[in-house]
């Protein structure tokens, strides 16, 4: 069962003392720079610094025990290091599927306070006030983007609560919702940082550990890369029926095409994305790429649902039965919003099996209909590590 920080140091580092942006040294020097108000801060504990961009650095006086999220791949983090959220927004398209199916793995939406009537809507600063996360893993950027708050207005929630440390990653270094990334992060980068905050840096590294052999194993077994099919990714709904389609730049730093970009598969669609970053069916016929992904309907549709609601419209539609993807039964799914570590390992098997079954093993629809034979990561030793059986 999942529990707040099972394995990770309450006031230390789980790895002997180092902190999220440096050895032992770094966090000589914090302690020093900090000497003055030293003998405020509670017994047994240090003070550390992490370092996240774009929002600078913020210091802790002891290892946070709760935190906060909205849809992102926050959750998923926080998840992967064994922490279950205090409060949250909407959790009807949270990735609960993975963590059921994990062994040892409890996600009890029953315990998490709601912060807002849906993941774009109603949010209350008294919700914050009221759950009291020790630090908000939401990037204060979205945040504004679903508000009309101020700074003032953030920086009133984190007086009361924690700070506001996350980066957004989901859509890469353009943003489509009005903001650009001065830095680009991709999805280990901030899981790292995440693991300095909560001080699970011994658990962090199994995890990379484990992501690398995995990768590792996959890779081996690719085609070469000029051999690699074309994928035009879709998200936003995903309704063939509309005539429209909102396309997902596959990129290194887009992290919601994450199993696309990392498995070699080429981009189909080699123009820029057009105002609004809708195409319709004869954009799409241009293109004709080799596949559709439909981007996190493998987490928050049922094989069943996705079949209905997407393979079978593109498949009915006059327009959609002349693309090459429809024809030879090439529309996939992936994982989406919520894909931090332990959706990435899920959706990029997927991808894989979806893509290549002759070199992964067929792809059985429901998730975790996977034969045991043909699983391409072991569910145990991920359920070991959010744990904290490392």
């Amino acid at each position: 069962m999942v529990a707040s920080l099972a394995g990770c140091s309450s006031g230390s580092s789980d790895d002997g003392g180092t902190t999220g942006d440096g050895a032992a040294s770094a966090q000589t020097d914090q302690a020093e720079a900090t000497a003055d108000t030293e003998q405020s801060t509670p017994e047994n504990s240090t003070p550390y610094t992490v370092e996240i961009e774009p929002h600078g650095e913020f210091t802790f006086e002891e290892v946070p025990e709760s935190y906060s999220v909205i849809p992102s791949v926050y959750l998923d983090i926080g998840m992967a290091l064994g922490i279950q959220p205090t409060a949250a927004t909407d959790m009807a398209r949270a990735p609960r599927k993975f963590y059921d199916i994990l062994p040892d793995v409890t996600f009890n939406e029953d315990d998490i306070m709601a912060l807002a009537a849906g993941s774009e809507s109603g949010y209350d600063k008294e919700n914050f006030y009221a759950a009291g996360p020790a630090v908000n893993l939401i990037d204060p950027r979205g945040l504004r983007r679903f508000t009309d708050w101020a700074d003032s207005d953030i920086q009133e929630i984190e007086e009361a609560t924690g700070p506001f440390v996350a980066s957004s990653i989901r859509f890469g270094p353009e943003h489509p919702f009005g903001y650009e990334q001065e830095t680009y992060h991709e999805l280990y980068d901030v899981f790292e940082k995440m693991a300095a905050v909560f001080q699970c840096q011994a658990r962090y590294r199994a995890w990379e550990s484990l992501h690398d052999e995995f990768m590792a194993n996959i890779r081996s077994d690719l085609p070469p890369e000029d051999e690699r099919p074309s994928v035009i990714a879709v998200w936003r709904g995903v309704d063939p029926t509309s005539g429209q389609f909102y396309l997902s730049d596959i990129h290194k730093y887009h992290n919601q095409t994450k199993p696309l970009s990392r498995l070699g598969l080429r981009d189909g669609y080699d123009a820029e994305i057009p105002g609004g970053g809708t195409v319709g069916y004869e954009e799409l016929l241009n293109h004709d790429p080799d596949y559709i992904a439909a981007v996190g309907r493998l987490t928050t549709a049922t094989h069943d649902e996705f079949v209905t609601n997407v393979v079978e419209p593109f498949e009915n539609n006059p327009n959609g039965q002349d693309l090459t993807a429809v024809q030879e039964g090439n529309i996939i799914r992936i994982g989406g919003q919520y894909q931090g570590p332990i959706v990435d390992l899920f959706a990029t098997e997927a991808a894989a099996k979806q893509v290549w079954p002759d070199r992964f093993g067929e792809w059985p629809g429901p998730v975790r209909d996977v034969p045991d034979e043909e699983k391409l990561f072991d569910r145990q030793a991920v359920s070991d590590i959010i744990n904290g059986n490392i």
